[in-house]
């Protein structure tokens, strides 16, 4: 979808934020996104970057001494376990689920409603309750529909797959989580790669579980990681 131009609220809100959207802007595709393209693109996927994907697997695992022994890359693939349980489990259908496919939907919407009379409080709310489930930074802003892939990815054939969201949602909960910076500094080692795994899996938990929070309340939610639209 093309965006022949912007709303002067579109265009004050990307100026504020320090970002230049020019009148032929257009949504990104997923499939083009470099991790992607790694599956079927030649001109990027080479023998190194499937060495790469298959180390996370324990498989042509580089042993250079520290931060690249067996120990150290079993800890970055144990710190990725939960996000993969999440993304493998409908792997069979071509959805790596909070990657190149929403996550699926574990609760449903309360068919009761609980009454948000201040906007202002209930936004507090979610933010504490972000933090509970161990967010280090949650922020609420407007859903703006640019920012969607315009399709995502099936990971069968990496062809199109649409991407679509239930109709009725137009805020988006923003949430940060901090990587250990010791472990960071380790790049490019197998060590750094435990600190983002972890953190990962961290947010495969704290999504579902805000989601699955508002939803009790009776209103729609969609957890989602890297699955939706450009971070």
């Amino acid at each position: 979808m093309v965006w022949p131009s912007n709303t002067p609220l579109q265009r004050d809100n990307d100026t504020e934020a320090g970002i230049d959207v020019t009148d032929d802007f257009a949504r990104f595709t997923q499939r083009n996104d470099i991790f992607t393209r790694a599956f079927w693109d030649k001109s990027v996927q080479t023998k190194r970057t499937d060495a790469f994907f298959a180390s996370y697997r324990m498989e042509a695992a580089p042993r250079r001494g520290d931060g690249f022994t067996q120990r150290d890359f079993a800890l970055r693939n144990a710190s990725w376990l939960i996000s993969d349980m999440v993304s493998d489990r409908a792997a069979d259908t071509g959805k790596r689920e909070g990657f190149q496919a929403p996550i699926s939907y574990d609760t449903p919407v309360a068919p009761d409603q609980v009454t948000v009379e201040d906007l202002d409080k209930m936004s507090h709310e979610i933010k504490r309750i972000a933090r509970f489930f161990g967010a280090d930074l949650c922020a609420v802003t407007d859903f703006d529909t640019r920012w969607l892939y315009e399709t995502r990815v099936d990971t069968r054939d990496m062809s199109e797959a649409e991407n679509t969201l239930p109709e009725g949602l137009d805020n988006v909960i923003v949430l940060g989580h901090e990587m250990s910076a010791d472990l960071v500094a380790t790049y490019p080692s197998a060590l750094a790669g435990a600190a983002t795994g972890r953190e990962y899996s961290h947010e495969a938990a704290i999504v579902m579980q805000l989601a699955a929070y508002i939803r009790n309340l009776g209103y729609g939610a969609v957890a989602s990681m890297n699955d939706r639209a450009i971070y």
